[in-house]
C-alpha cells in the first residue's frame, strides 16, 4: 500500500518539497537522502512530499512503524541518492583534505597536463599540500572540467626547474615528463584511486579566493565547518556507490559536525544563495524592491542566461541590486519564480512572459556603494567570484546582463570598509574576511567573456548587410545572404562550391566587412597546399628545438579567445586541394566535442594544450571563429567524403548572370552586431524544446521521406543531418526571416535540401538512379514511375513550379548526367 502511495511522487515533487519545506526535515539517524548538500530523513522528506504536492497526509506513527525500504527505493527511482550511516567509523584524526582546481584557463591547462598516461597519478604545485604527508586522502574538485577525483598522497617532494624565458616548469616522475606554465619549484603527486565526472545540476560549493579546506584531521576550521558539512554531503552523492570512499565521507561527516560553532545547531537551513542583478533603468525602490522579473526570451525567442537565472531564485536567497553605477539595496526572495506577463510598470522594454521573484528589502544603503569601493577591492573580488558566473568583467567593469551569480565572501569584501549596520540576516552568513594572501599557482587572470549584446534583430540587419556588399560590386540576393547567416549560426563551419569567379571568398569577405569584420585580424585567408597531409601547416608543429611553432588558424584562434565579443572569419581557400580529411581531421573531430562550460560560453575539447602555446592556456575552438572553405572540382582537386559533408552546409554558387547590376546605392558597414549574433543556440537535439520540435514535425515527415528513398542506395544521412536541418529551421522561425522576400520556410527548407541531402548523392548504380526520380517525384508532387525516361520527367516537371526549386533543378540536372555518362555526382 504504502508503495502504491509513494509511487504518486515525481522527482520534481521532492525538489519542490525540499525547496519550499526542507527547513522543517531533519537528517536521517540512520538513513539519509542527499540533494544539493543537504540531508533529510527519507521518511520524513517522502511523507512532507505527499502532504505539500498531493494533499495526503501519513499519520506519524504509521511512517514510524514503516521500513525505511520503501522509501529508499522510491527515491533512489527518482535518481536521488540515499546514503547509510555506517556502524563504525574511521580515524577522525586522518587528516583528509578538499582542494579546489580554480577555473582560469591556465590553471585548467595545467590541470590537463599533470596527469600520467593512465591517469593513475596526478601531480599539482606541492605548497598547496605541505601539510599532508604520504598516504593522506585528498579530493580535487574541478568544476570547470566536470571532475571530482579521489586519491592519497604519494610522493611529497618532486623537484623541477624553471625555464624563465619561456615560463616553464618541468620536472620528470616515474619515466614520464611534464610541463606546465608559470614558476613553480616542486610538486606532489597523488596516487588516483577514482575519478568521477559530476552530472548535470550537481553544483560544487566554491570555496571562493580560497583553495584547500580541511575536512577531517587537527586543522579542521569551525570558521568553515557549516559550509564543509554542504561539501562533504555533495562529495558523499557523487561516491557514495564506492564503499571506501563513502566511509572516507562519512567519518569526515562526523569529524566536521563535533567542530561546529556551540551557537549553532545543526539544523537544516542552508547557506542562502546569493544574488547580484544589474538594473540600471528598470531600478526604482518602489518596483526594484518589490519584484525581480526578467522575459523568458528576447527578439526572435531567442534565450539569455542572465534572464533565464531568475528561474533559479529560491525563497531565501538574498539579492544585491545594481543600479546607477553602485549597490543599492540588498533584499531576499520570499516567492519561488512563476511565469507571469510582463508588468505594467516596463511600459513596451519587453513584450511577453517573464519569470517573476516577489522580494522584500533587507538594508537600502544610503549613500549608495559606489564603483569605486568595487575597483578598490577588484583584485580580491576577482578571486571571490573565480568559480561563478559574476556581474563583472575582467577590467572590473560591469557585464552586459540582468541577474548573476554572487558569493558571500566577496559581499564580505565590498562591504569590508563600509560603516553600516546589517541585518541578522545577511550578518550571519558573512564570513570573516581574512589578509590578502598570495595565491600562487591556482589563481591567474580569467579568460576574457563577452560583454556586449547586440540588440538589432538579424531580420533588420541582414538587408543592410546585402545593401553594402551590393554598395561594394558585390550582388547575391536576400536569400543567399540570409542562408549564409543561418548557415553559420548553425553550426560554424560552411562550404562554398562553384565554378571559379563566382564570388565565393568575396561573400564570406563581404559579409565579414559589412559586419565591421573585415580587416586582416579579424578575417583571414588560407590558402590550401595540395602537400597538406596532416594538420601541422594549419595549426603549428614541434620544431627540432623541441618548441612549437604556431601556424596560421592557431594565431587566428588565440585572437578570437582574447577578443570574445568580435566576430573571426577563416577563409580556407581552396580547400580540397588537399584532402580534407587529413589535413582538418582534428578540426572536424574537436568541433564535434562542442559543449557549454559553467560560464555559458561554447568551448571544445583544447585542439592545443602546451605550456609553451598561449600562455599554457587550452586552444580550443571559440564560439566566435567561423570557418568557411571554398571548393572548386576539377582534376587538381579532391572530392569530399560524408565525413566532411555531414559536418558542413555545402553552398553552391553557381547560378550566374552575367547582365551588368543597377548602380547601387551608398551603404555604410552595419554596427552593434556582436558575436553574440552568430552565437549557436543549439549543440543537442535535446536543445530543443517540445513545442519547437512539434513545429517541425512537417519538416521531418519529408526528410523521413527522403531518406527512405535514399536508403536502398546505402545514400541515406544520420540524426547529425536531421538536427542540423532541426535548428536551421527553427533558427528561421525564431529570427522572422520568413519576412524577408524570397525566404519563407518553403524556401530555407529547399536550401537545406540542397545542401545537406544532396551532396551525398554521386553514384552510377541503378538504385541510385531510382533515388534520383524518387526524390524529383516527392519534391515536385509529380508521381513519376522509376523506369521513366529523361524526356518524361523534363515534360512533367518545372522546377521552378514545385515548392523547392533550387533541389528540383539540381536534380534535374543530375539526372541529365547520368543519362549522358552513367555517372552522376551533386559536385560539377
Amino acid at each position: 500500500m504504502i508503495e502504491q502511495t509513494l509511487q504518486l511522487l515525481t522527482r520534481d515533487d521532492v525538489v519542490k518539497t525540499i525547496h519550499e519545506m526542507g527547513k522543517e526535515i531533519a537528517e536521517g539517524e540512520r538513513y539519509s537522502c542527499l540533494y544539493q548538500g543537504r540531508r533529510f530523513d527519507p521518511k520524513a522528506l517522502m511523507a512532507k512530499a505527499l502532504e505539500y504536492t498531493k494533499a495526503q497526509s501519513l499519520p506519524a506513527q504509521k511512517v514510524e512503524e514503516q521500513l525505511y525500504k520503501p522509501f529508499i527505493e522510491a527515491l533512489e527511482a527518482l535518481d536521488f541518492v540515499v546514503a547509510k550511516k555506517p556502524r563504525n567509523l574511521g580515524d577522525t584524526d586522518l587528516p583528509v583534505m578538499i582542494y579546489e582546481v580554480k577555473k582560469p584557463e591556465t590553471v585548467q591547462g595545467n590541470y590537463r597536463r599533470l596527469f600520467s598516461a593512465n591517469q593513475n597519478r596526478f601531480y599539482w604545485n606541492r605548497d598547496k599540500f605541505s601539510k599532508l604527508k604520504s598516504g593522506d586522502p585528498v579530493f580535487i574538485v574541478n568544476s570547470a572540467a566536470s571532475q571530482v577525483l579521489f586519491g592519497f598522497v604519494q610522493d611529497t617532494r618532486i623537484q623541477a626547474t624553471y625555464d624563465e624565458a619561456k615560463d616553464i616548469s618541468s620536472f620528470s616522475h616515474q619515466g614520464e615528463q611534464f610541463e606546465v606554465s608559470q614558476h613553480y619549484e616542486a610538486f606532489v603527486c597523488i596516487d588516483v584511486r577514482k575519478i568521477q565526472h559530476t552530472p548535470p545540476g550537481w553544483s560544487w560549493k566554491t570555496l571562493g579566493s580560497g583553495e584547500h579546506t580541511y575536512i577531517a584531521g587537527p586543522d579542521v576550521s569551525p570558521q568553515s565547518a557549516r559550509n564543509n558539512l554542504e561539501r562533504i554531503n555533495l562529495l558523499l552523492e557523487l561516491f557514495a556507490a564506492d564503499e571506501e570512499i563513502a566511509l572516507q565521507l562519512q567519518t569526515c561527516y562526523e569529524a566536521v559536525s563535533q567542530h561546529l560553532p556551540q551557537e549553532e545547531e545543526q539544523g537544516n537551513e542552508p547557506e542562502p544563495r546569493l544574488w547580484y542583478v544589474m538594473q540600471g533603468k528598470t531600478f526604482s525602490p518602489k518596483r526594484a524592491l518589490k519584484y525581480l522579473w526578467a522575459p523568458l526570451s528576447g527578439k526572435g525567442g531567442r534565450e539569455f542566461a542572465h534572464w533565464s537565472a531568475v528561474k533559479d531564485i529560491r525563497p531565501g536567497d538574498i539579492i544585491i541590486h545594481h543600479a546607477d553605477s553602485a549597490i543599492q539595496a540588498i533584499s531576499r526572495a520570499i516567492s519561488s519564480p512563476k511565469v507571469v506577463p510582463q508588468p505594467e510598470e516596463f511600459s513596451d522594454e519587453w513584450r511577453g512572459d517573464g519569470h517573476l521573484v516577489d522580494v522584500e528589502p533587507l538594508i537600502v544603503f544610503k549613500p549608495a556603494i559606489d564603483s569605486t569601493a568595487i575597483k578598490k577591492c577588484w583584485q580580491r573580488l576577482q578571486r571571490a567570484l573565480s568559480d561563478v558566473r559574476g556581474p563583472f568583467n575582467r577590467d572590473g567593469f560591469g557585464n552586459q546582463g540582468y541577474l548573476f551569480e554572487f558569493t558571500w565572501e566577496a559581499l564580505a569584501i565590498v562591504l569590508m570598509d563600509q560603516s553600516v549596520k546589517l541585518p541578522e540576516e545577511i550578518q550571519r552568513w558573512l564570513p570573516k574576511v581574512e589578509p590578502d594572501d598570495d595565491l600562487p599557482g591556482n589563481g591567474g587572470e580569467g579568460e576574457p567573456l563577452p560583454v556586449h549584446s547586440t540588440e538589432i534583430p538579424a531580420v533588420d540587419w541582414l538587408p543592410r548587410v546585402q545593401a553594402f556588399m551590393a554598395s561594394q560590386g558585390f550582388h547575391y540576393s536576400l536569400p543567399e545572404v540570409a542562408n549564409f547567416y543561418l548557415c553559420l549560426r548553425t553550426k560554424p563551419l560552411a562550404l562554398l562550391a562553384g565554378i571559379s569567379g563566382t564570388g565565393k571568398t568575396q561573400l564570406v569577405r563581404q559579409f565579414a566587412k559589412a559586419l565591421g569584420y573585415g580587416d586582416p585580424d579579424h578575417c583571414e585567408l588560407i590558402a590550401v597546399r595540395p602537400d597538406w597531409a596532416d594538420s601541422s601547416d594549419l595549426l603549428g608543429y614541434t620544431n627540432i628545438q623541441g618548441d612549437y611553432e604556431s601556424q596560421p588558424l592557431l594565431k587566428v584562434i588565440e585572437r578570437a579567445m582574447a577578443h570574445p565579443d568580435d566576430l573571426y572569419f577563416v577563409i580556407l581557400d581552396e580547400m580540397n586541394l588537399a584532402r580534407v580529411e587529413h589535413y582538418f581531421a582534428e578540426v572536424l573531430s574537436f568541433m564535434e566535442t562542442r559543449m557549454r562550460d559553467s560560464q555559458g560560453q561554447i568551448v571544445t575539447e583544447p585542439l592545443v594544450n602546451r605550456a609553451d602555446v598561449n600562455g599554457g592556456r587550452p586552444v580550443y575552438l571559440p564560439q566566435n571563429l567561423m570557418l568557411v572553405g571554398t571548393v572548386n572540382m576539377d582534376e587538381t582537386t579532391h572530392p569530399f567524403s560524408r565525413k566532411v559533408l555531414d559536418r558542413a552546409n555545402a553552398i553552391e554558387m553557381n547560378d550566374i548572370d552575367l547582365e551588368w547590376a543597377p548602380e547601387p546605392a551608398e551603404a555604410q558597414p552595419v554596427s552593434g552586431v556582436y558575436a553574440d549574433a552568430l552565437l549557436a543556440p543549439f549543440l543537442n537535439s535535446v536543445d530543443l524544446t517540445v513545442e519547437q520540435k512539434a513545429e517541425l514535425s512537417d519538416s521531418l515527415d519529408l526528410l523521413k521521406e527522403v531518406n527512405r528513398i535514399l536508403e536502398p542506395a546505402g545514400l541515406h544521412f544520420g540524426y547529425r543531418v536531421r538536427d542540423e536541418i532541426a535548428f536551421y529551421l527553427t533558427l528561421h522561425k525564431q529570427e522572422q526571416l520568413g519576412q524577408l522576400k524570397g525566404f519563407a520556410r518553403e524556401a530555407a527548407l529547399d536550401f537545406q535540401l540542397m545542401q545537406k541531402v544532396l551532396p551525398r548523392i554521386q553514384g552510377s548504380s541503378t538504385a541510385m538512379l531510382k533515388a534520383l526520380i524518387g526524390l524529383i517525384s516527392l519534391f515536385s508532387g509529380h508521381t513519376i514511375p522509376e523506369t521513366a525516361e529523361l524526356a518524361e520527367v523534363e515534360s512533367l516537371v518545372d522546377s521552378e513550379a514545385t515548392p523547392y526549386p533550387r533541389s528540383v533543378k539540381k536534380l534535374l540536372f543530375m539526372l541529365q548526367r547520368f543519362n549522358d555518362d552513367g555517372f552522376t555526382s551533386y559536385w560539377l
